[in-house]
């Protein structure tokens, strides 16, 4: 998986991972946030390599197809763009105010 692919699905997770069991939280967290390998899930959750593999692949097909249907993260990737536009347009304390905005959106 390339590395742009692993951050979209880590940022999917952060948008739709409730939506997951969570075993699979546990597992997209430990592979995309924590830079966990396959062994070391494998051997924390008492399952094969290859389990924990089949899992990831789960999980990430169920995210990929939250966002397809949601586009939750399209759309605030769009506002923000139009709210970082209009930033520029604007005194200071109308930045500060859309720039709160903004964090909102990101966090």
């Amino acid at each position: 998986m390339e590395k742009k692919d692993r951050l979209f699905i880590s940022i999917y997770n952060d948008y739709y991972g409730s939506l997951l069991t969570p075993y699979q939280r546990k597992l997209v967290d430990g592979y995309y946030n924590l830079d966990m390998s396959l062994s070391e899930l494998a051997e924390e959750n008492d399952i094969s390599p290859q389990g924990v593999r089949d899992a990831l692949k789960r999980a990430e097909k169920q995210l990929i197809s939250y966002e397809e249907k949601l586009n939750l993260v399209k759309k605030s990737e769009r506002i923000k763009s139009i709210l970082d536009e209009v930033m520029q347009d604007c005194n200071d304390v109308q930045k500060e105010k859309l720039s709160k905005i903004v964090d909102i959106l990101v966090d």
